[in-house]
């Protein structure tokens, strides 16, 4: 299915390239390794689940919405999902980017040495202190404020 899908979305040649191609940092072949997995959406386009859309394609979308053609139809006729669709677009108006973004979420976040030190004392004066107890202290002595306090399962850690 992944040559399938190349071939069907390979450049042609004899295609003169345009400004948006030239926004385009790289030609990418996101799912050229055979243990990717291709599925089959609803509109009968391939794509591999977690994995970019290729720089032709994306291409393709933004210069469809710039000769006016509307998101809709965008998708239909290129078999990829309305969401897919928008997202790109929305990415291109705000970045004027249509190079995929970073593959994998954001890093957890490390909690400050004071506020593990304050973990520590709370759980050595009272050892059987419940971890949401321990939540609501560290709002309490204003050692955290709302949008820092850390979550349930990292004071268990």
């Amino acid at each position: 299915k992944v040559e399938e899908y190349e071939r069907q979305y390979q450049p042609d040649s004899s295609t003169p390239t345009t400004w948006v191609q030239s926004k385009c940092k790289e030609q990418e072949k996101p799912w050229s390794s055979s243990e990717t997995r291709t599925a089959t959406n609803q509109l009968g386009g391939i794509y591999a689940n977690g994995r970019p859309l290729p720089a032709t394609l994306r291409r393709k979308i933004v210069e469809m919405a710039i000769s006016g053609v509307k998101p809709c139809r965008i998708s239909k006729e290129l078999r990829v999902s309305h969401g897919c669709v928008s997202k790109i677009l929305s990415k291109w108006r705000e970045t004027g980017s249509i190079n995929p973004g970073k593959i994998g979420g954001s890093k957890p976040k490390k909690s400050l040495p004071e506020v593990i030190a304050a973990i520590n004392i709370y759980k050595r004066r009272r050892p059987s202190m419940f971890s949401w107890e321990i939540r609501e202290r560290l709002l309490a002595d204003g050692i955290c404020n709302e949008y820092n306090v850390p979550s349930i399962s990292s004071i268990n850690r």
